[in-house]
């Protein structure tokens, strides 16, 4: 089963972050192709344990999003910066 995952990095220089929104994981590096790939790996390695959990400890892991404060400010800066290109 595929599913889209809504997920932001943001950095300068060697201080990059990535997030993944639907799944509340979070990652730091140096560069933005480095945030990538740590996130990519995080969440894999995330779904797969939950997979291993019983039914309720899985659908409560595989369903937890981000703070609503975080997924609304990310959802600003998009506006943002969506209005200046």
């Amino acid at each position: 089963m595929k599913q889209t995952l809504h997920c932001v990095a943001r950095g300068r220089g060697q201080e990059w972050e990535a997030l993944c929104l639907d799944l509340d994981v979070a990652v730091q590096g140096r560069s933005f192709d480095e945030v990538c790939a740590l996130l990519t790996k995080a969440i894999v390695n995330y779904v797969e344990e939950a997979l291993d959990q019983p039914p309720e400890v899985r659908d409560a892991l595989l369903s937890r999003r981000a703070p609503l404060s975080t997924r609304l400010w990310w959802k600003w800066r998009l506006a943002l910066a969506a209005r200046k290109s």
